[in-house]
């Protein structure tokens, strides 16, 4: 029986959060109907404090994504729908991976 989820922006580290909660879909590093395996590039975004790939923690397919290259969506937000068996969905773990891919500025340190 197929499941589907949807591929949310995740709470992003620490270290490249903003207080905006927002990021821009840079690029979308696969193509609606691609096979995506754990760890599998699938969007590149970006905020003020760095440009993150976002990868896949599952096994599935890309049935759909929501937005033009350029858009700024919040954290939280879906911004692509995979389609997986039961057995290849991310169960009791996140569904997306964050690798900081190039920091853009460096943020102060608290002392």
């Amino acid at each position: 029986m197929p499941f589907w989820y949807y591929f949310r922006v995740p709470k992003l580290p620490s270290e490249v959060a903003h207080q905006s909660n927002l990021v821009e879909i840079k690029k979308y590093l696969v193509p609606e109907g691609s096979f995506v395996d754990v760890g599998s590039p699938v969007v590149i975004v970006e905020n003020y404090w760095a440009a993150m790939t976002l990868k896949a923690n599952g096994k599935g397919i890309v049935r759909k994504t929501f937005f033009e290259s350029g858009t700024q969506v919040k954290v939280g937000d879906p911004i692509a729908v995979l389609g997986a068996d039961g057995e290849a969905t991310p169960y009791d773990k996140e569904y997306v991976i964050v690798e900081i891919t190039e920091r853009k500025r460096q943020k102060p340190s608290n002392r």
